[in-house]
């Protein structure tokens, strides 16, 4: 039987994400505690803020080494917009702090020579991968965005044997990536509409 967990660790605003699972009426559970995520079967990793203060909160709560497990279960986790970064090896925003570290690269602010209005915000199309994921999301559908900081690579190849989207603000950046049973979306399909609905019910119907 599904059962969704949301994390909560005190890093983001969790009520819309919240809102779009019990919209498309699935029984979930807010995780605030490691021993919670034993009764979950899809994980959602939400959050919006400062990488440093988030890392230090995951790793300090125990929830970091617990969702690495959970990973090594086979089971599905989804980052969103924080939530994604965090699952990158680190990030730069308030001082260099290491991530959970499911893929190569960091996270850094967008190129300050590009005279970007920041945070990119708004809606932007993703050019997806047509994985299962995306099951009948038609390509370049728009996702709602609000971030300063956007995912690099540190080594090429690593990111072109995972399955990645790009969106283009002042350069193309990674927009959602996925590896096995991990998935990270910069944007917030919890905020997307009709598209980004579909892609969260997609998600937990993941097996």
């Amino acid at each position: 039987m599904i059962k969704v967990g949301i994390i909560d660790c005190e890093f983001g605003n969790i009520a819309s994400l919240v809102n779009a699972v019990h919209y498309l009426n699935y029984e979930f559970e807010i995780i605030k505690k490691p021993k919670n995520l034993d009764k979950v079967t899809h994980l959602f990793l939400p959050g919006v803020g400062s990488f440093y203060d988030s890392t230090k909160k995951l790793r300090e709560s125990g929830l970091a080494e617990s969702i690495k497990e959970f990973v090594k279960s086979h089971k599905p986790l989804m980052g969103i917009c924080l939530g994604m970064q965090l699952l990158f090896e680190e990030g730069t925003e308030d001082g260099k702090q290491n991530g959970l570290g499911f893929f190569e690269g960091k996270c850094e602010s967008f190129n300050q020579n590009l005279n970007l209005q920041l945070p990119h915000i708004g809606f932007n199309n993703v050019n997806h991968s047509a994985s299962k994921i995306w099951n009948e999301i038609p390509n370049d559908s728009p996702f709602y965005f609000v971030h300063s900081y956007r995912v690099i690579s540190k080594k090429n190849n690593e990111i072109k044997k995972n399955k990645t989207c790009s969106t283009f603000y002042g350069e193309n950046f990674i927009s959602f990536i996925e590896k096995d049973n991990i998935f990270g979306a910069q944007f917030h399909p919890e905020k997307s509409h009709q598209v980004g609905l579909k892609l969260i019910k997609n998600f937990i119907e993941l097996t």
